[in-house]
């Protein structure tokens, strides 16, 4: 495509002024964000490797501190005293109150829990049926209790009991459990729910985790072995997630009980959240730190759903990461704890042992710079992922661009109107010269550029001035020359027409002349013919009167008489004669005119 030269000078200032700016804004904007996603990966690997370490601490400084309390003189005379307690109201009696309390207790306690069941059913399954166990509830859950009763159990829990309490708030644990060996009975618990008095082989709870962690360190022999399990939902706790790590008591050699401890959620999330205080840790508006187990549910909960669970909620459904009843059991307890799936690139990564930083799109359906790392806690398989949002990250980045944007829209325009001016100012003249050379190319000599201004265009017009100037007089110089030219012409057509004409005549002379050669090396031949026989017939005949005259003349010279003399001459001539006779009919014969 031909451009103008108005097009060629807005072309020409768009790459000079235009091109070098977006090129800048360009390395600009990517260098920004290149630095800024090196400086958040930097920060969220601070952030997860603060937390990493604050979270295997905790989980090893419980799992140590439970085996050592596990071991104390302590907890194994609790053991045995609580042991024996509990025997001793193997045969208790009942009041009918007392059942009929702890009934109404049951039935308050699970009141709101979303059964698949109905009520009825669940208390069916849950209920203490032997007096034990309905004695010991009734007498320490709370809202069930009846005026207390003096017996042995009762004295020997005030002797313990401030001490587990303690032993529990200072390591942040929720409950304590002590459980005979033997038989599985739970005979003593700090927070006394409805799992106190219960047994772990046969009772209502022996296929929770609770129950599943205690037969596995049921057979242990080791004093030092300490077993965890992961979180899940807890009945007697309203279900509230609940992990247990377990710890055997042994009295010396002997395996005499296991003391479980409840880990509950507060403590992890206190540690991930930092009690809320994401800004104060640096992780702005959108930042979190959160734990995903190796079935990809979430272990704490969400920072969006602790700020802001109707927006959460919205957004989750949006983005299609849980199901339908996922989200009303979200909504429900208002959690996000093991309930909300978090299969990410960042989960996938870390459950296979890896660790690093990843953009991606977490389970809110949003693109996060994500640092990710596997947590190093004996028995449970857990993921720490420490994330914030990538549009808070690149927000001053990106309303710079926009602004680096207006700015080249304004950029453009004028350079737009600066071109638009400089064209009209460099084309109006350069029109003028192609308008006017284009005159001068239709045979108009008499053009002639007006010059307005200064500058090379001036220049040029004077040039161009000139140059029709001497255009129109070569012209006239070279009319003149055709004129001459063409009488030359004129002239050498003339001698050319009478050339032409002498040279048919000499083609017809030659013609004549060719025939006549003809004609005439005919006759040459026939009497060179005549002449060669002539010749070859009287070469014989010359030899003759020759070789006479050559043998008289030799006869004069030998013969002395007169007579022979006289004789030999006398033939001498005759020989003469007939030899001049042939050379006269030789000369008579080339004499002929046709010869």
């Amino acid at each position: 495509m031909q451009l103008s030269i108005k097009q060629k000078v807005l072309l020409i200032l768009f790459v000079v002024s235009v091109v070098p700016i977006i090129g800048i804004i360009i390395w600009q904007y990517n260098y920004a964000i290149d630095s800024l996603t090196n400086r958040s990966f930097e920060q969220l690997n601070t952030i997860k490797q603060i937390k990493k370490k604050e979270l295997e601490w905790y989980f090893s400084k419980i799992r140590t501190e439970t085996g050592l309390f596990a071991q104390s003189k302590f907890a194994v005379n609790a053991m045995y005293d609580f042991k024996q307690a509990f025997s001793e109201l193997k045969d208790v009696e009942l009041i009918e109150a007392r059942s009929g309390a702890l009934e109404k207790y049951y039935t308050d306690h699970l009141q709101g829990i979303p059964f698949e069941q109905d009520m009825e059913t669940v208390l069916r399954e849950v209920l203490p049926q032997n007096n034990r166990t309905i004695y010991l509830q009734s007498q320490y859950l709370k809202k069930s209790r009846l005026p207390r009763e003096a017996f042995n159990y009762e004295k020997i829990h005030e002797r313990f009991h401030k001490t587990f309490s303690d032993f529990v708030a200072r390591y942040d644990m929720y409950d304590l459990f002590l459980i005979e060996d033997k038989t599985g009975n739970i005979v003593y618990s700090v927070k006394k729910e409805i799992d106190f008095a219960t047994n772990l082989l046969d009772g209502p709870y022996a296929n929770s985790k609770i129950g599943l962690l205690y037969r596995d360190i049921r057979d242990t022999g080791l004093k030092t072995t300490t077993l965890m399990c992961d979180f899940d939902r807890y009945l007697p706790s309203k279900m509230a997630p609940a992990a247990f790590l377990a710890a055997p008591i042994f009295d010396e050699r002997v395996k005499i009980g296991t003391m479980i401890v409840q880990i509950p959620l507060k403590k992890i999330n206190q540690i991930t959240t930092g009690t809320q205080t994401w800004q104060e840790e640096g992780l702005g508006d959108t930042g979190e730190t959160y734990i995903v187990g190796n079935d990809y549910k979430m272990r704490t909960d969400s920072r969006f759903i602790l700020e802001e669970p109707d927006d959460f909620l919205e957004t989750v459904a949006k983005a299609n990461t849980a199901s339908k009843d996922q989200l009303q059991l979200m909504d429900h307890y208002n959690t996000t704890v093991l309930f909300q799936p978090v299969e990410t690139t960042a989960t996938q990564k870390a459950l296979k042992g890896m660790s690093g930083t990843v953009i991606t799109e977490n389970y809110r359906g949003i693109e996060v710079l994500s640092s990710f790392i596997k947590l190093d806690i004996d028995d449970i398989s857990w993921v720490l992922l420490a994330e914030i949002d990538s549009d808070e990250i690149f927000y001053a980045v990106k309303t710079e661009a926009r602004k680096s944007l207006w700015i080249l829209i304004l950029v453009f325009l004028i350079t737009l109107l600066v071109a638009s001016f400089l064209g009209k100012m460099i084309y109006k003249p350069i029109r003028t010269l192609t308008q006017s050379a284009a005159a001068l190319g239709k045979g108009n000599f008499d053009v002639k550029v007006k010059v307005n201004h200064k500058g090379e265009l001036a220049n040029l017009a004077h040039s161009f001035n000139e140059m029709v100037v001497k255009l129109k007089k070569g012209r006239e110089e070279i009319i003149a020359k055709n004129e001459l030219l063409s009488e030359q012409r004129d002239e050498l057509q003339k001698q050319s027409e009478a050339l032409k004409k002498m040279n048919e005549e000499i083609l017809s002379f030659n013609e004549k002349l060719e025939d006549l050669v003809r004609q005439r090396t005919a006759k040459l031949k026939s009497k060179n013919k005549i002449l060669l026989d002539y010749a070859f017939f009287n070469s014989h005949k010359l030899r003759a009167p020759i070789s006479n005259i050559l043998g008289l003349i030799h006869l004069l010279s030998v013969n002395h008489s007169e007579h022979d003399r006289a004789q030999t001459l006398s033939y001498l001539q005759k020989s003469a004669k007939d030899l001049d006779d042939m050379v006269r009919e030789a000369q008579e014969l080339l004499n002929q005119k046709d010869l």
